[in-house]
């Protein structure tokens, strides 16, 4: 690899661009040469410190994201170390303790999986930007949850990962020819970063669309479900027929109009019920004296108007609140329980229904039973 790189950099520069950038350098390093020595001493402590470490079970599992670009280097270094009963420190792992690494990409495809041992330096190219999930497990066939363990954990992406001290080596390379590698490398690093962040960008301003699209839908279809019920409610009130759309088509005449006003056919629906069993002379009287016209001072007139107010609710009445009169069977026979029966049904439909009854609320109840007809013969006899 770092032979290839470094034919792509003769490739790419020619000697005398060489020179002209590393003049142009040792310039800007002699310019700012204080700031330059700080900053290699800072690379220099933080180089020289490990990334971490944490504790483990040698049954449990420890995920780590890692977020970056694609066609980015990713250099991943562990060391297990197992705990010490008799000290309480923590000691070297035995070989066969080995530690199961697994890399999955934001797609949840797996990039490298397999079984290291307690010391590994793995190295893995992304192929998608996003995140990476590191996962590690011990590959110990304890029971339960086993020894603690202490893992120290370190992880380099991209230009940090490269060894360049082993490209130097191997390549026959300059400090000043290692020096431009690296800021090749730098220069890439910083490509593949801001590529990255246009990515992200991009599927934030998705993400936003996707919400916004959602919200409209879900508001159009609050509207269209507030129509829906305002239409079903309308249909229910205004397009079936109702009683009092039926009771003003039958009191329809101009003369009537004081009779077809809501609160009167309230009144009247109060007094009469719901099966017409309080539809009585007197009822109907007081209810047309309630409602009748004060200025009209005829008799004759106002007799005439009640009387066809009269009609027109017992029609009303007749036609959409008394129930059909049960027939009665012209002889029955039976028993008289079974006479009682029929008798009380009789009395519980007339009571039900105002059809049968006769003139000022007097009803007509003949029972044909054995021990009626007997009794009925003998007062006729004695009479």
């Amino acid at each position: 690899m770092a032979f290839s790189a470094q034919r792509g950099f003769y490739n790419i520069f020619s000697k005398r661009k060489i020179f002209q950038f590393a003049d142009r350098f040792t310039r800007i390093s002699q310019a700012m040469q204080p700031q330059l020595v700080f900053l290699l001493l800072l690379l220099g402590i933080l180089h020289g410190t490990c990334g971490l470490y944490f504790n483990m079970r040698e049954k449990e599992q420890k995920c780590f994201i890692q977020t970056t670009p694609d066609d980015m280097d990713v250099l991943v270094q562990y060391a297990i170390e197992v705990e010490d009963p008799s000290t309480g420190g923590f000691m070297p792992a035995s070989p066969g303790l080995g530690m199961h690494v697994d890399v999955r990409d934001s797609m949840d495809k797996v990039v490298l999986s397999r079984v290291y041992m307690s010391k590994g330096l793995l190295k893995f190219t992304t192929h998608w930007p996003g995140d990476h999930r590191i996962c590690l497990q011990s590959n110990s066939t304890a029971w339960f949850e086993g020894a603690l363990l202490r893992v120290h954990f370190n992880i380099e992406t991209g230009e940090r990962s490269v060894n360049y001290e082993r490209i130097r080596k191997t390549n026959n390379m300059d400090i000043m020819q290692l020096r431009v590698l690296q800021l090749i490398n730098q220069a890439e690093d910083i490509s593949k970063n801001q590529n990255y962040q246009r990515f992200v960008e991009k599927q934030f301003l998705r993400t936003t669309d996707t919400i916004y699209f959602n919200i409209i839908c879900f508001s159009v279809a609050q509207i269209v479900i507030l129509v829906l019920l305002w239409a079903f409610q309308y249909h229910m009130l205004f397009r079936q027929p109702s009683l009092y759309l039926a009771y003003c088509e039958i009191l329809c005449e101009s003369g009537l109009s004081r009779f077809r006003t809501p609160e009167a056919f309230r009144t009247l629906i109060t007094i009469v019920g719901a099966n017409g069993q309080g539809l009585t002379t007197q009822a109907l009287a007081q209810w047309i004296s309630q409602f009748k016209d004060a200025e009209t001072t005829d008799e004759q007139l106002q007799q005439l108007v009640n009387d066809k107010v009269k009609a027109k609710v017992e029609e009303f009445v007749g036609k959409f609140l008394t129930k059909p009169a049960p027939q009665i069977p012209e002889n029955v026979k039976g028993s008289f329980y079974a006479s009682n029966v029929q008798l009380t049904k009789l009395l519980s439909s007339a009571r039900r229904n105002r059809s049968v009854h006769l003139k000022d609320d007097n009803f007509l109840l003949i029972c044909e039973c054995e021990d009626c007809k007997a009794e009925s013969n003998t007062v006729d006899t004695q009479s």
